[in-house]
């Protein structure tokens, strides 16, 4: 597969990406608008936990189905994968539901507004459970090249969550006002959050039924020694993704619960609702990154069979990855004054100094998925959970450090600390096993050039635009803001001409 042939992937793959996380992100300001800022802090909290437990649930075997798949035992590979899910998941859900009790009374079940509603518990549970069984059917799809049917039915999933979110949170409360009390009192008696958590269990529901003639079209067989080599592959895939996690969500689920420097649980999850507000912001560049890497994953192990010297390939899409991640932290960060109305209400603003910090964040995390193409070719899966354990450790630590000093501003900086950390460990690591001829010098200069234009317009505007409110909407700080975009873009495209010119689509019109 040529680069062209990734390019047109990812954007396969990446469109249906972009297009279901943007659905789901307009979300955002919908739950902001309705909910209050508790509320909202309770609601991640709870989802904060699900991307663990589907670690979990899933226990690396989509990546080991990617891995193994390759040689030559598709079928196989897919219908002992699957099959291993299924009996996990069913146990997994049935253990869970045997200890609601005492999980419904832990701190954690009440900072997630979970404690008094067994209801939520078991539509979060459920939720879990089918998001894993839909796990390998979306690897499939992936592995085979069908990103049509992969984008129509994750679209379909994040439509019908939209959908009901917006039914349960927008109709039913004003049809029930206007005197149709046979609807269900969406607002009153602090079911709000179930229905939110309801939604997404129909949009799940529905996945998995979308998926259901697939799975019966799977040619059943368990082999037991190839299960073993899978599993051998992909547990340590389980530290990867759980240490990972702790950078990711575990600010929302356990460290600012925990450290935040208030007496008051009520005001904890206030500063959690203001805090994941803001964050949604920094997960702009996040979409581009989990859409390359949908596309990029399986192009990887094929790339690795197919060419004799496919370290040159992975260079180039690393430069160009990097230059996309460097335009897109600069197209947020420098127009925060227009993106702060996502938020919907002025108490949110309070906590927009956060998301320049996440931004970079996310772009290190964007270097470090491609670098971790070494471990996984050379199946030293270890290696990757050795770097994310390192990380993790470091969060812990610092997220204790810096919590209760900064508030959630130390949560940020420790989030973006460590995903630095992560991705100049990697490549130091990975470049002493399988050696990439990566741009180094040009994707510094353009990674310092990004954050270094961002600093100083930052500063423009605080000392002589907005001195007395930063993100204010000003036409001198817009147009400044757009200035240093396209002085960006100018330097970029001088720097990078002729690899323009070689990439599908746009190169024909670069001269």
């Amino acid at each position: 597969m040529s680069i062209k042939n990734l390019a047109g992937q990812t954007i396969f793959y990446g469109l249906s990406n972009i297009v279901s996380k943007l659905l789901n992100y307009f979300l955002t300001p919908f739950y902001l608008g309705i909910l209050t800022a508790v509320s909202y802090g309770e609601m991640n909290t709870a989802y904060a936990y699900i991307p663990f437990a589907n670690i979990v649930l899933t226990y690396g075997m989509e990546t080991a189905f990617f891995r193994f798949a390759q040689k030559g035992r598709e079928n196989l590979v897919l219908s002992t994968s699957m099959l291993s899910l299924i009996f996990s998941t069913i146990g997994a859900t049935l253990l869970l539901f045997l200890l609601q009790g005492p999980i419904l009374k832990t701190h954690s079940a009440e900072m997630a507004g979970v404690a008094g509603h067994p209801a939520f518990y078991v539509y979060i549970v459920l939720i879990m459970a089918f998001d894993a069984l839909t796990a390998i059917p979306y690897a499939q799809l992936r592995l085979e090249n069908r990103p049509l049917k992969y984008a129509f039915i994750r679209i379909s999933n994040i439509v019908t969550n939209v959908f009901f979110n917006f039914l349960f949170l927008y109709i039913c409360p004003k049809l029930y006002n206007a005197g149709h009390h046979w609807l269900p009192d969406v607002m009153g008696g602090g079911a709000t959050l179930g229905y939110v958590y309801l939604s997404n269990l129909l949009a799940s529901g529905l996945t998995l039924l979308m998926f259901l003639p697939q799975i019966k079209g799977i040619k059943w067989q368990f082999d037991k020694s190839l299960w073993k080599e899978m599993i051998t592959y992909s547990l340590p895939l389980i530290v990867v993704g759980m240490a990972g996690m702790v950078n990711e969500t575990f600010d929302r689920a356990w460290f600012l619960p925990t450290f935040l420097p208030v007496d008051s649980e009520e005001k904890k999850k206030y500063l959690i609702g203001i805090y994941s507000a803001n964050y949604k912001l920094s997960i702009l560049i996040n979409m581009f990154i989990q859409a390359f890497k949908l596309g990029a994953e399986p192009f990887f192990f094929k790339q690795a069979e197919s060419e004799s010297n496919p370290q040159k390939t992975y260079a180039r899409i690393m430069k160009i990855f990097v230059v996309l991640l460097c335009c897109m932290f600069l197209f947020v960060s420098l127009y925060l004054n227009i993106w702060k109305f996502f938020l919907r209400k002025p108490e949110y603003y309070a906590g927009m100094t956060i998301v320049p910090l996440l931004l970079m964040g996310y772009m290190f995390l964007g270097v470090y998925y491609n670098l971790t193409i070494w471990f996984k070719l050379t199946n030293n899966t270890r290696a990757g959970a050795v770097i994310t354990l390192i990380s993790a450790g470091m969060a812990i630590l610092l997220n204790w450090w810096w919590i209760p000093i900064m508030g959630y501003f130390g949560a940020a900086l420790a989030t973006m600390v460590c995903y630095l950390a992560q991705m100049v460990i990697c490549y130091v690591w990975g470049q002493k096993h399988y050696p990439v001829p990566y741009h180094l010098p040009k994707i510094l200069t353009y990674m310092a050039s990004a954050i270094g234009l961002y600093y100083i317009y930052n500063w423009i505007n605080v000392t002589f635009l907005t001195p007395n409110d930063i993100y204010a909407v000003k036409g001198s700080s817009l147009a400044v803001a757009t200035l240093f975009f396209l002085a960006y873009l100018a330097f970029i495209f001088r720097m990078e001409k002729r690899e323009f010119a070689r990439l599908p689509v746009i190169g024909k019109y670069i001269r």
